[in-house]
Order: C-alpha cells, then sequence, then structure tokens
C-alpha cells in the first residue's frame, strides 16, 4: 500500500528542508508529496488527553546543568508523550494517577511519580554503560563491572561506522592487543587476526571464533549489521573456559536477537565505487626506453647500442620512435561498483521474542571478471512458556559466490612493455605472443581463465531452558555449523598457462563438505545474600567435526564448459579423503563477589582430544583471577574526580591441540608398485612415523590490568600487562636419515610473548551543540623463542651468534623473535676506480656490495645478520567522533611499526631478477655516469640481487612495513525527532563515507599489510566511496 503524507514546511529552515526532500526521495518505502503552508510548529507524540489530567511543564537537563534536546517525555504505559525543545523545555498533560518517564540516549531512564508540583526540573544521570555492560564470557555473561579478566567489547556501532563488509576489518586498531592486517585485496578478501603475539613456531595464530555460542564458525561470512557485539578474551583466565582451542584467544560474537517492544523495521544500506590508489611508481614509456637502452649497454661492454638492434619487433620499434605507450594496467581495469543492503525486524513480548534479516553484498572487481556476491538470511525466537520453561533457536545462513579471476593478469601487465600495444602498430593484427620478451597478450589470457568459489554457510541454535527453582538454571543446547565450498577453475587454450599450444582446455572442480556440531549442556546458580553473590556454572560438551573432500580434474576440453566435464575432455584425476575429530569436555566455573568490591573467579576445563596419543588425549586447565573495586572503597568516596578504578590480577592455562587428526597413529600411502625379482606387486608404505607421546601445546598466562575512569568516566580506560609463555610446542623434530623419515610431529620448545596494552576513551569536549570523543588503543609485544629439543651452538656457523643457541637449518634463534630475517647486509654498489677490491670477490663496477663482516675475502653464512623481526612489536589505532547539532563526523586510523619483511613486489618489478626485459618500478639504478649506491646496473646486479628465495635474503630487499592507514572518513546527517514523527518513522540517517583515502609509508610495495604477497594473488589497494542511508520505523 502506498502512503502519501502532506508536510507544513513553512516553519522548517531551508537546511532542514533540504535533507528532508532528500531523504524522502531516497526511501523505496513510500511515496511523499510536500507542500508549504502557514506557520506551524513541531507536532508532539499523538497524546491521549484523558479527562482527570493536570498539564505539567518542565525543563529536562544533564548533571552540568546544560538543556538536553529532544528528551523523550511520556506518561508512562501509554503513547501519550512529547520531546523536548532546543532549550530542553517541555509542556505535557498527563493523567493524576501515572508517572513521566524520561529518556534519552546516554542517560538513565527515569520514573518520576506526579504530585502537587506542576513545574518541574528533571536531571538525567548518566547511564555507566562502562560498568553495567553485559559482557559475553562463554557460557555465560557477566556485568563488566564484575569481571576479573582481560576481556575487550566491540559495539555494533563501531562495526558498522567504517562500513566495512567485514566483521574482523572493521575491528582493526579499535581493540588493543589484537593485530589484523589484510590477506587479500580481491572483492570477497579476508583478514589474518592475532592475540597477543604468535604463540606457536609451525601452527596456526588464529584465535578460536564462537558466534552465537558455535565455537569454529567464520566471522567472513558475517554481516557485520547482523552484529549486536563482538567480546575478545584476551587473557588466560578468560580464555580457559575453552581449554584446549584457546590459546590464541577467543572472539565471542553476538549476533542481534529480539527485544521487548512494537515491531521495529530497520534499513541500513550503502551503494558507492572503488579506484585503486597508493600504486606502486612504474617507469614511464621514456623511461623504460632509457632503461632497455642501458640494459643492453651493459650486455655490450658498456658500448650504447642502436633502437633498431635493441628494439628487434617493427611494432614496438615504431611505438619508440613515435613515443607512443599502451596502459597495460589502465588496460585491463576500471572503477568498480560496491553496494550493501540489510533489512531487519525486531519485537517481542515477556512470552515471545523474535528477529529477522536479510542483506546484500557485492563488491565488483577492479580487473574482469573479478566480483563477490554475499547473501544473508537470519531469523531467531526465543518463548518463554512460564516461569519455569524457555525454548528457542536460531538459524544464519549465507550464501557467497567469488570470482578471483585470472591468477596471473595483474602480474602479466605490469610486466608487459609499455612500447608493447595488443595490435601491431604496422599490421593492425591482434598479437598473441610478444616474441622479445615472451609474454602473452594480457587482452587475450584475462577472457579465458576463470576461478570461481560458492559456499554456503548455515550456523544453527536451539536451546531449551529450565529453571526449577529461583536462581537454578538447566540449559541444553544443540548448535551446527556446516560449509559447502565449490571450487572451479576453467583456463582455455589461449591462457598463460597452455600458452595457444593445447588439444583443449583443463579444468578442476573441489567439493567440501564441513560439518561441525556442539552439543552443551550448562547448568548454573546464582545465589545472592547481603553482600555475597556466587554464580556456579557446570557444563558438560561433546564436540565433532567431520571434513569430506573431493576433487576431479580434466583436460583437452572441447569447448567452455568451465568446470564441469561434459563431454569429450579426459580425467586426469579423480580423488577424496574424510578427516573426523571429536573433542569432550568437562568444565566448572564459579564467580564470587563481596560487597561489590572484591571479586574471585576460578575454573577448570578437562578436554579429551582424539587427535593425541592414548595416554595423552586428556588434560586438565585452570585458570584464576581476582578483581578489587578500589573505588566503592570508603576511603575513595570523596574523590569525586574519580568515577572507576579497579585492580585485576589473573592466571590461567589452555591447551592447543595443533595437529591433524590422524597423524599420531601414522598414516598409509597410496598403493604403490614394487619389483620383487621379476615380479612387480602393489603395495602401500607408512607416509610417518607415529608419535605414541604426542601431547597438548600448553599455554600459561598472567595477567595485570587496571581499569579507570576520571571525571564522570569523561576520561576512562584501562592498562594490561600480560607474560604468556607456551611450552611443548607441536612442530616436526629432526631425526637421523636412517631411519627412513627426516623429521616426525613431536612436542619440542616454548615461546613467550609479553606486553602491555591501552584502551583509552576520552569525552573531549561536551557542549549544547557540539561533542567530541576519542578513542585510542596501543600495543607493544615482545616475542621470543624460550627453548627447543633440538639445539646446537650457534656460534659455528657465525660470530655474530656467538653464545647463542637454536636451530640453524630452520632459522629457529633461542632469545629471538620466531620470525627473523637472517640476511647478508647490502652496503652499496661497486664503484668505478674499486675495481681491485670487486675483483677479490669476483664482482665488478655496478654490481651489489655485500658486508664482508669478518672480512676473510669470502661472503657466506658468517657474514649474515639479524635483520629484524618479521612481527610487529607495536600496533594501535584511533577513532575520532565530531558532532554538531544534526551533523556527525567520524574518523579512523590504524598503524603497526616493527616489522621488517621481504618485499616480494620490489623483487618482482625492481631489475632483482635481471628481468630489465620487462615492465619495472621506477628505479634509481647504476650507471657510469650515475653512481648511485641505491640500486645496480640493470643486468649487471651480480650475485647478490635477491634470488627469489628466503634462504639467500639479502638485507636491500628487506623493507620496513611501518604504516598509519587512516580507515574510513564518515560525515553523516540525522533528521530531528520531532520531524521523523510525522511520518512515523524512528531514526533517519544519510551519510557519505571514503574508506582507504590515504595510507603513509616508506614501503614501496602494493600494500605494506600484504609484503610477501605477489599482487597476483591479491591486488593493490582501493579507495572506496560511499553514499548511504539508515532509516528505522
Amino acid at each position: 500500500m502506498i502512503h502519501y503524507v502532506k508536510l507544513k514546511m513553512h516553519a522548517m529552515n531551508k537546511k532542514d528542508k533540504f535533507f528532508m526532500l532528500l531523504a524522502l526521495s531516497c526511501l523505496p518505502l513510500a511515496q511523499v508529496s510536500a507542500e508549504q503552508t502557514d506557520g506551524m510548529t513541531a507536532s508532539p507524540i499523538p497524546q491521549e488527553v484523558q479527562q482527570n489530567s493536570v498539564k505539567i511543564t518542565g525543563k529536562v537537563v544533564d548533571a552540568q546543568g546544560e538543556p538536553v534536546i529532544g528528551a523523550t517525555v511520556m506518561e508512562k504505559g501509554t503513547t501519550n508523550g512529547i520531546i523536548t525543545d532546543v532549550d530542553g523545555n517541555f509542556t505535557l498533560s498527563v493523567s493524576l494517577n501515572r508517572k513521566l518517564q524520561v529518556s534519552y540516549v546516554g542517560y538513565k531512564t527515569q520514573d518520576i511519580t506526579i504530585g502537587a508540583d506542576r513545574i518541574l526540573r528533571i536531571t538525567l544521570k548518566e547511564d555507566t554503560e562502562l560498568l553495567d555492560e553485559v559482557v559475553v564470557v562463554g557460557y555465560g555473561t557477566m556485568k563488566k563491572s564484575d569481571l576479573t579478566g582481560a576481556i575487550s567489547s566491540v559495539n555494533t556501532e563501531t562495526l558498522v561506522r567504517g562500513g566495512n563488509a567485514n566483521a574482523i576489518g572493521a575491528l582493526q586498531g579499535s581493540v588493543a592487543g589484537v593485530s589484523i592486517l589484510k590477506s587479500n585485496n580481491k572483492p570477497g578478501g579476508g583478514y589474518n587476526i592475532k592475540i597477543r603475539g604468535v604463540s606457536s613456531i609451525s601452527g596456526s595464530s588464529a584465535p578460536l571464533i564462537v558466534i552465537d555460542g558455535i565455537p569454529g564458525a567464520s566471522l567472513d561470512n558475517i554481516n557485520p549489521d547482523d552484529i549486536e557485539k563482538i567480546d575478545i578474551l584476551k587473557d588466560a583466565s578468560s580464555t580457559a573456559i575453552y581449554g584446549s582451542r584457546a590459546t590464541n584467544g577467543v572472539v565471542m560474537v553476538t549476533t542481534k536477537k529480539g527485544a521487548l517492544g512494537e515491531p521495529k523495521i530497520s534499513y541500513s544500506g550503502y551503494a558507492g565505487f572503488r579506484n585503486y590508489t597508493h600504486k606502486p611508481e612504474m617507469m614511464s614509456g621514456d623511461e623504460y626506453v632509457q632503461l632497455a637502452m642501458e640494459n643492453a649497454r651493459a650486455l655490450n661492454g658498456n658500448e650504447y647500442k642502436t633502437l633498431e638492434e635493441i628494439f628487434t619487433d617493427p611494432s614496438e620499434l615504431k611505438a619508440v620512435k613515435d613515443r607512443n605507450y599502451y596502459d597495460w594496467v589502465d588496460a585491463i581495469t576500471s572503477p568498480a561498483f560496491m553496494t550493501s543492503h540489510t533489512i531487519s525486524a525486531t519485537g517481542g513480548t515477556e512470552k515471545a521474542k523474535y528477529t529477522l534479516g536479510g542483506g546484500y553484498y557485492f563488491e565488483d572487481g577492479m580487473q574482469f571478471p573479478q566480483e563477490f556476491s554475499r547473501y544473508n538470511m537470519r531469523a531467531s525466537v526465543d518463548l518463554k512458556a512460564n516461569d519455569y520453561l524457555a525454548f528457542g533457536g536460531s538459524l544464519y545462513m549465507t550464501h557467497s559466490v567469488r570470482d578471483t579471476g585470472n591468477s596471473s593478469l595483474m602480474v602479466d601487465a605490469l610486466r608487459m612493455r609499455p612500447t608493447q600495444h595488443p595490435n601491431s602498430l604496422v599490421t593492425g593484427e591482434e598479437i598473441w605472443k610478444y616474441a622479445s620478451n615472451g609474454m602473452f597478450n594480457p587482452l587475450i589470457t584475462n577472457k579465458n581463465e576463470f576461478n570461481k568459489t560458492k559456499k554456503l554457510n548455515i550456523l544453527s541454535n536451539v536451546y531449551v531452558k529450565l529453571t526449577p527453582v529461583k536462581g537454578l538454571e538447566v540449559t541444553s543446547s544443540f548448535a551446527s555449523n556446516m560449509t559447502n565450498d565449490q571450487i572451479g577453475q576453467y583456463r582455455g587454450v589461449w591462457t598463460k598457462a597452455l600458452q595457444g599450444t593445447a588439444k583443449g582446455a583443463t579444468n578442476l572442480l573441489d567439493k567440501n563438505n564441513y560439518t561441525n556440531w556442539v552439543w552443551d549442556n550448562i547448568i548454573r546458580y546464582n545465589w545472592e545474600h547481603k553482600i555475597h553473590k556466587i554464580d556456579v556454572t557446570g557444563v558438560y560438551s561433546l564436540q565433532q567435526n567431520q571434513d569430506e573432500k573431493m576433487r576431479g580434474a580434466s583436460k583437452d576440453l572441447p569447448f567452455n564448459s568451465l568446470w564441469y566435464n561434459l563431454q569429450g575432455g579426459e580425467m586426469t584425476s579423480m580423488t577424496s579423503s574424510y578427516v573426523q575429530s571429536n573433542l569432550m569436555s568437562f568444565l566448572g566455573r564459579i564467580n564470587y563477589t563481596l560487597a561489590d568490591k572484591y571479586m574471585l573467579t576460578a575454573s577448570l576445563r578437562y578436554d579429551g582430544s582424539s587427535k593425541l596419543a592414548d595416554g595423552n588425549k586428556w588434560s586438565l586447565f585452570p585458570s584464576v583471577a581476582v578483581a578489587w573495586r578500589v573505588k566503592e572503597e570508603a576511603f575513595m568516596q570523596n574523590l569525586e574526580w574519580l568515577s572507576n578504578l579497579k585492580l585485576r590480577l589473573s592466571y590461567g592455562q589452555t591447551g592447543n591441540d595443533t595437529v591433524s587428526p590422524y597423524s599420531t597413529n601414522g598414516t598409509i600411502a597410496g598403493s604403490q608398485y614394487y619389483s620383487f625379482g621379476t615380479n612387480a606387486v602393489i603395495g602401500t608404505y607408512p607416509n610417518n612415523i607415529r608419535n605414541d607421546k604426542l601431547g597438548w601445546e600448553r599455554t600459561s598466562e598472567y595477567n595485570v590490568g587496571i581499569d579507570f575512569g576520571f571525571f564522570n568516566n569523561r576520561i576512562s580506560g584501562s592498562v594490561e600487562y600480560y607474560n604468556r609463555l607456551t611450552k611443548d610446542l607441536i612442530m616436526n623434530k629432526s631425526i637421523p636419515t636412517h631411519l627412513g623419515y627426516s623429521s616426525v610431529r613431536d612436542n619440542v620448545g616454548s615461546v613467550r610473548n609479553q606486553g602491555f596494552e591501552l584502551m583509552l576513551n576520552t569525552e573531549n569536549i561536551r557542549m549544547k551543540d557540539f561533542s567530541w570523543q576519542t578513542t585510542f588503543t596501543l600495543s607493544y609485544n615482545k616475542n621470543e623463542i624460550v627453548d627447543l629439543a633440538f639445539k646446537e651452538d650457534l656460534g659455528v656457523y657465525s660470530d655474530r651468534l656467538k653464545g647463542m643457541q637454536g636451530d640453524y637449518n630452520n632459522r629457529w634463534f633461542i632469545g629471538q623473535p620466531v620470525q627473523l630475517n637472517w640476511d647478508l647486509e647490502t652496503i652499496g654498489v661497486w664503484q668505478l676506480g674499486e675495481e681491485e677490491k670487486a675483483k677479490k670477490y669476483g664482482q665488478k663496477p655496478g654490481q651489489f656490495k655485500v658486508k664482508d663482516y669478518n672480512d676473510d675475502g669470502v661472503i657466506n653464512d658468517k657474514d649474515r645478520f639479524i635483520n629484524g623481526a618479521r612481527i610487529p612489536n607495536w600496533t594501535g589505532g584511533m577513532t575520532n567522533m565530531f558532532r554538531y547539532k544534526e551533523f556527525d563526523l567520524s574518523f579512523h586510523m590504524h598503524f603497526q611499526t616493527g616489522a621488517r619483511l621481504r618485499n616480494q613486489f620490489y623483487v618482482s618489478y625492481a631489475l632483482e631478477n635481471n628481468n630489465a626485459n620487462l615492465g619495472n618500478m621506477k628505479k634509481d639504478y647504476w650507471t657510469p655516469e650515475n653512481p648511485t649506491n641505491s640500486c645496480g646496473q640493470p643486468s649487471n646486479m651480480g650475485p647478490y640481487r635477491d634470488q627469489n628465495t628466503t634462504g639467500k635474503s639479502v638485507s636491500h630487499i628487506v623493507q620496513k612495513t611501518d604504516f598509519l592507514k587512516v580507515s574510513y572518513i564518515t560525515l553523516g546527517y540525522t533528521f530531528k525527532k520531532n520531524l521523523l514523527n510525522r511520518i512515523k518513522m524512528s531514526n533517519l540517517r544519510l551519510y557519505a563515507t571514503v574508506q582507504n583515502p590515504f595510507t603513509f609509508t616508506d614501503f614501496s610495495g602494493f600494500d605494506p599489510e600484504q609484503p610477501t604477497e605477489q599482487v597476483s594473488n591479491s591486488d593493490m589497494i582501493t579507495c572506496n566511496v560511499l553514499f548511504g542511508l539508515n532509516v528505522s520505523f
């Protein structure tokens, strides 16, 4: 049904008229006509005026006496109400036997009994949300004021403010101690997340993700608009409740649920465009021609060749002479569209609460046919039959399609010479292969390769809760996480892989099914008496993971059948696998609070894993934590400037069973042929040596924390210090090769992470029409190897390692970070006049010079040095939020520093592989007339250029990855309540967002977050401009 609404707008100023009409024109939900009439003030909420009523006038102010504009004043239990004006004043007729209810965002709702006074002055008190906030702690919730561990929370407003379609990406720089780096810039690309450093040498450092009680789920599948909040459990006392899977921290995700009240329908959406930013500077056409001349010169006894001798392709020669250059990157890319839409409904009564929602996200790629689309649907219902029985469940479904396009398109486009054109400048014919450097035309290969991933993920949860007596709850819940992946690849004949010579195309198809279910049985008892509060929780849990895979591949396909072998193709492989693991757990937790000042939390979890060897399957993980709310002491009550002060101390142990399910039993190889004399037989042999003693990785952690608040919490935050030691690391241990194998999986070594975290929230300015708030996070982490089962004296390899022990072959040095650089030190370029010195090392002028540390005339491993760590030690971020009347402005920045990594982009495009016959980065390279020390001579780099391997790394290709990124800048306008009430809206906001507008870094690659990645596997950074709308009814 279409509604027509007439607005009397004479009293509205031009600004409000403009934004109101603009917003209404964007709404797909109604058609609206506007009409100007004579003056009219804003109408109040419809009033139900009864005969026995009185007129109440008043003013609503805050603690500083400033008027509260737009506060809601209601006759409690009715729809009779009004909004305070710009001076905080209101007038309302109410019944004598009812109460006034006054509410405003950020303040506590107050109920006021109507007495003899007819003129009221109402002072709203700030909602102590920082203390009363409910935090999910695993198998339950707690008030933040009662926490004893290190837990950080992020609400839905923070997650959606910047418009990031990935919830993990929205957390970047927002939580102290959590390092988040983007792993892929293609549409639908994900993020890597680490909490408090790297705790494993060879295993994963990713935290456990728990979504609505379902462990092991993926946040990549969740629409950030569907998330109510994220709680991050960082210290071992908090994570120990998840025992064996919690060594790397736990991320608790709570999606939106139903709420009391009338149905509320909300829509949020945006649309915009993306384009490349922070592109590495490549050579222009003229610069490349000069490079080609210098390259030929270096190979011709430092004598220049003519253009005709260098550019033997007639088309290229013509391009050079005409200075007609081709931009290959521009040819394969174009600005891309992106959009997101989410609609949801919530409501309920004391007996039944519900929520429904759906979402759609689409992100086009800068390169055809790259794109990503995601569809989300969710439903949740909570039913309460009576005071003793409750039942409910939730369902969250995600379907996504990701097309990553040609696997080497960007690499080829960057390598193409600007002198090469897709069509010959002489004959006009399309060129397939360029004889001068063996490259294939990217415009042709791009149309003949496709890579697509389809994914269906269903998260479901159902529970029943009994409350037989007051304070006692018994809950049984069953949750499942089911994922179906289909990964397809098609490569036609005219691709780089098949080079136009194959009989037909190739394809492959992977079908993967992952099923993870968990059955939790929870009993919880709450007891309070005077100054004592006790909360006891017990859990019995069963979990199973199943992983089924199948792959098929074909060749010689006669036509483009994508990843399906419809007819005529020859099967080249067909494989399948099945893996299952089980986990059984018993756990208990007790929370005790005395006088709301002294708190104790203790837990025990007993886990049994099918992955580990008999006799080592079960392990106990304890934790204990205490806290003292110092501010509640009598001797602190006179300190009015101090709002909150709490001290926390905790210790806990967690585990990790990071091995493949059958590695402790040993696995058998597939069928093998073997000859016994003249007889050929088929048999099998062990793939690996079984280890009957393989047990848990175990992490012990101490944490000291301080929560603070000053000046009515206008300054608040927390400081944490932690010391985490992980022992019995699971990794490959070297064994004598005469046993038939070179290594066995075993518990060896230990790693320590220690550091501090700062989380600071400030309300810098609070005025009638203007406010400014800031959130700041800062983290420092020191990572080091403490011990190794196999260790040797490292001094025999280098004088620089004297007194140190470790495993030299794996570059694991005790006392150093898990991931470090062990490089030769580039100290410049051999110059003219240094011929004799260079000859001593078999080199000549123009070649890279490395330091001979021991001055023995030989460059070898004894000359290497520790060139920093590959793990950042400082991370952080800052968000600023400004409000002026109805306008809001916010921006967020995040940074990291302290890491040095191999710059793969530099290696590929900075002459490192003597690739002067390809497109290259702009470089200050050596020539006899330009005696620079920054880069060697083209085609005369010498033996110490990078050789595309970390084992022979040189320092000049290892760069700092320090960066400061502005994640987003958002400007919005929210319409006044009194205007929205006329069209039955509760909220309407328009906004514009710019994502990734600035990146500040000295790193010369395409993205300092992905220094070792090939640009073909990822993509360059894009700057996104979005225009959006939030509306609620």
